[in-house]
């Protein structure tokens, strides 16, 4: 490596330089931006970097870089797998130079303050897909680097170097009793909410996002002691067991309940408080047989207790119940919600009841249609918790002392409904004895790394959760196919790692696809001649011996496969089962899309959009009736169409049979013609507006239908819509021109939707906006 394989951005105020901010940097490309955690500041990095590594330095204050630190980063970077690496550090403070090593990530490292450091060195090409695939999203404010993470994280590896490769001035000062409650900050609530979103769409983008629960529970069957059991798990807790225990008996309820204390072999006076309680029938004190249980082992111990109530409620030993009501509050909430779970809000106390500056935490970023989604990014989920006691034994509780909360929350909130409460029924003292007031890093790092393996688990369920019982037949097909047939998955991997670049014309994003594999298609020769001279690759009896396929029996059945070329991942071609050609001309009174669309989405959870090239327009099968299909979100048109229909004309309207409008809409902000048909009811349109459109277009000698490409997709805000691209040309002047004017742009649907296909580099790298612009001018009617 040498350095002029990086580009440095760093952050940059004040009239500081780079040179101030990181010492020891070498004669890389170092540019000095505003670092601000959005959209654009991606774009601009990706734009500006030409080097085959990226480092980014998100802090203002001094960095020293260790020796050889940027080669050591650079060698990790050179595994295929790996997009992104960042590394152990050292902290100096006003006392010293201290270790700070980081963990390492894993699949449910997926929380928004993961600790990366302020070095972090990407493989470009990387950077810029995951860039790419942010920018189709709306635009964001506060979490650019949080999603552009999630995406990075979904192709290649974020590796964890092992090594003390740079020194860093401490900023952050405060203990990590302190840190812990920086994500409930209300005045941090935009960006929670924003990075809500982005972990959404992360979600549903692999397969772990759950719709609300919606089990029901019979909270009457079975028999107990009581009503509910208020747990105290206990261990050298002397100053704080007495005013708990007053706390839990003064509770004012209209059933019985009882207090089992457990008691993990205090040696500090502790057993002595409580056993003060030894004449009160409600109190249970249990010293376990055992010796080697944490904090979840003795709840545990207490919820298989044959005097534990119908309902377990947390009260830690150092905390207190806000009110005579909290108990009451809590078993209401469980009845007037059939809740498995329930969880309240707590106020932040000195040892003396003096509130803090945090004051109340609600937890008010839960919402009951996505908060057990949302649990899976933040660190806690609030307190008091309370358990409905048959699930809880069922479910088990962890033997560990730090996190067992935070995955029975998960674990409940996967199935069952959670109640939350908003009240504040919970004082949470912070004094020196807390276990969590002031913890080194190398406790913090594995209490961190143990709530990521929570995650890591809980992903896998909620992923299990949805297959195979409700794998699809579609997303079925596409992983058999891929298992077993080789080049498929070959070219279908390769999207992976595949270049991109990202164009702005206008208001609109168009995407450059570096595709060799494409170039079977965008050289195809298409004249009568060549192409009755070779076997149509569409026929039954000429596809490859692996490429299976599902029959879609309609007017006339088709027959749906993988495609083994692909442009987009799980790209799948639809074709008649009849060779006969490319036209859609009389098929079916223009229902045919319609038909198609409903059939993809009851057979595949992603929403697909089905597309066709015509004849002359981008189809490398002219001979072979067939349509494409690909996924909405893959799609740049698509993923713009709300920008686009603000500037859309209505020029139509119908009523459709049975019901219904279908709309016609002039699309005027587009870098090409668009007609649109949009119905509101069921996946049809209407024939008569469509055919009007289609006569106003140009028609050609010896050719069925006029020239255009066509989109059809569910769109969730509208309804049903097919969208028209009109063309000229097929391909463009540039496609025949000779050196180094010539360009092998072939553009069929997908192209002219936004994502321009170049099978060869030199295409890749230096096709401009201008010549993009002008390729859309002369294809386009």
């Amino acid at each position: 490596m040498t350095n002029k394989d990086i580009t440095c951005f760093v952050a940059c105020c004040g009239g500081a330089t780079p040179g101030d901010i990181i010492e020891g940097l070498p004669d890389a490309k170092i540019q000095a931006i505003s670092l601000q955690d959005n959209t654009d500041t991606c774009r601009l990095i990706a734009a500006q970097s030409h080097t085959p590594y990226t480092l980014i330095c998100r802090t203002r204050h001094h960095i020293r870089l260790g020796y050889r630190a940027l080669e050591r980063m650079a060698d990790y970077l050179s595994a295929p797998e790996c997009g992104m690496v960042y590394a152990d550090r050292y902290e100096e403070t006003k006392e010293g130079i201290y270790p700070h090593p980081v963990i390492d990530y894993q699949p449910g490292s997926v929380r928004d303050d993961f600790d990366f450091g302020s070095l972090v060195m990407y493989r470009t090409e990387a950077f810029r897909q995951a860039t790419a695939e942010i920018s189709v999203e709306p635009a964001y404010t506060h979490s650019a680097s949080y999603a552009l993470r999630l995406a990075l994280s979904r192709r290649y590896s974020l590796t964890h170097i092992s090594e003390y490769l740079y020194t860093e001035t401490e900023t952050d000062t405060r203990h990590s009793g302190e840190k812990q409650f920086d994500y409930v900050d209300p005045r941090n609530r935009d960006v929670q909410l924003e990075r809500e979103a982005v972990f959404t769409r992360y979600l549903k983008k692999t397969g772990a996002y759950l719709p609300p629960p919606k089990r029901n529970i019979d909270l009457q069957k079975g028999s107990f002691p009581c009503e509910a059991s208020v747990i105290i798990p206990v261990r050298n807790r002397v100053r704080t067991i007495d005013d708990a225990i007053r706390s839990a008996l003064a509770q004012e309820t209209t059933f019985d309940y009882n207090l089992i204390i457990v008691d993990n072999h205090s040696t500090d006076g502790t057993t002595e408080v409580i056993r003060q309680y030894a004449g009160e029938k409600k109190v249970v004190h249990i010293i376990p047989e055992r010796t080697d249980l944490g904090i979840g082992g003795c709840w545990d111990l207490a919820i298989r207790d044959a005097r534990c109530g119908r309902f377990a409620v947390q009260l830690d030993s150092d905390d207190l119940y806000s009110t005579p009501g909290t108990l009451q509050a809590i078993i209401d909430k469980f009845h007037a919600g059939q809740c498995a779970m329930v969880i309240g809000s707590y106020r932040m106390t000195d040892f003396k009841l003096q509130g803090l500056p945090l004051g109340v935490i609600d937890h008010r970023e839960w919402t009951d249609a996505n908060g057990h989604n949302n649990a899976l990014r933040i660190n806690g989920l609030g307190a008091p918790r309370a358990f409905y006691t048959p699930l809880l034994r069922q479910i088990g509780i962890p033997n560990v002392s730090y996190g067992e909360d935070y995955a029975l929350g998960l674990a409940f909130s996967r199935q069952y409904p959670i109640g939350r409460i908003y009240d504040v029924l919970y004082l949470c003292r912070r004094w020196d004895g807390n276990s969590d007031a002031n913890l080194s890093i190398e406790k913090v790092n594995r209490n961190n790394a143990y709530k990521d393996s929570l995650r890591t688990l809980e992903l896998s369920c909620r992923r299990a959760l949805m297959t195979p019982e409700k794998e699809t037949p579609g997303e079925h097909f596409l992983k058999h196919q891929l298992a077993h047939w080789a080049l498929a998955r070959t070219n279908h991997e390769a999207l992976c790692h595949i270049q991109t670049r990202r164009l702005c014309i206008g208001e609109n994003t168009v995407f450059v696809q570096f595709n060799p594999a494409r170039a079977v298609s965008t050289c195809a020769r298409l004249d009568k001649t060549s192409i009755a001279a070779r076997p149509c690759f569409l026929c039954d009896t000429h596809k490859p011996v692996e490429q299976d396929c599902i029959p879609i029996i309609l007017d006339e059945t088709f027959q749906l496969r993988i495609n083994p070329y692909p442009i987009l991942p799980a790209h799948l071609t639809v074709s008649s089962e009849r060779h006969q050609p490319q036209t859609l001309a009389g098929k079916t009174g223009r229902q045919l899309p319609g038909k198609l669309t409903d059939w993809l989405e009851r057979h595949f959870a992603s929403g697909y959009a089905l597309f066709y090239n015509g004849a002359k327009c981008g189809a490398s099968a002219p001979d072979h009736f067939h349509f494409q299909a690909a996924r909405m979100q893959d799609i740049p048109l698509i993923m713009q169409w709300d920008r686009l229909m603000e500037t859309a004309t209505l020029t139509g309207q119908a009523t459709l049979p049975g019901g219904g409008t279908c709309q016609e809409y002039r699309i005027n902000g587009y870098l090409c013609p668009i007609e649109a048909f949009v119905s509101d009811s069921a996946p049809v349109s209407d024939a008569d507006l469509i055919d009007a459109y289609l006569h106003t277009l140009p028609s050609h000698p010896d050719e069925d239908e006029p020239r255009y490409n066509l989109f059809a997709w569910n769109d969730p805000k509208r309804g049903f819509t097919v969208a028209y691209l009109p063309r000229d040309k097929h391909r463009p002047s540039c496609y025949t021109a000779y050196g180094g004017e010539q360009r092998l742009v072939s553009p069929g649907a997908l192209d002219m939707a936004g994502l321009i296909v170049t099978p060869r580099k030199e295409d890749f790298e230096s096709l401009t906006a201008e010549e993009i612009k002008e390729i859309y001018d002369e294809v386009s009617l």
